[in-house]
């Protein structure tokens, strides 16, 4: 117990699935690293930690982007007709994917200014190709 704690949680279970994640790895990865290195083992869930991070990560990226935003409508003299380019992608190639990815970048500063993850898959009823709702 020699790890900071951040919200109840050890500062080193967050930093070793941060890392995992970053590499993109799990937890059987995260056993094997642990094992190799002599260390105690991950905590048995594993999972807690990756919802940590999704929270933080949405937080610092809505962040990042509304202040991308802003400089941008400050340098263009307070005017918010911005140059902008879309561009997206799907995970596999052809019509098989079910998820995908929009964003939308300034073309003078080259920063994100917003992001849409896309699914033909509906998590809330289990149906792909569910028109009804988003």
């Amino acid at each position: 117990m020699s790890s900071d704690k951040t919200n109840g949680f050890d500062d080193i279970n967050i930093r070793l699935a941060y890392g995992m994640r970053y590499i993109g790895k799990g937890n059987s990865t995260a056993k094997t690293f642990c094992a190799v290195m002599n260390l105690p083992p991950p905590p048995s869930k594993f999972k807690r930690y990756n919802d940590i991070l999704l929270r933080s990560l949405i937080k610092v990226s809505s962040e990042s982007m509304r202040n991308a935003v802003e400089d941008t409508v400050k340098n263009n003299n307070s005017n918010r007709d911005i140059t902008a380019a879309f561009d997206g992608s799907w995970q596999k190639r052809g019509h098989t994917s079910l998820n995908g990815v929009v964003s939308a970048i300034c073309l003078e500063t080259g920063k994100v200014l917003d992001f849409e993850c896309l699914s033909k898959y509906c998590f809330k009823c289990k149906n792909r190709n569910n028109k009804d709702h988003t």
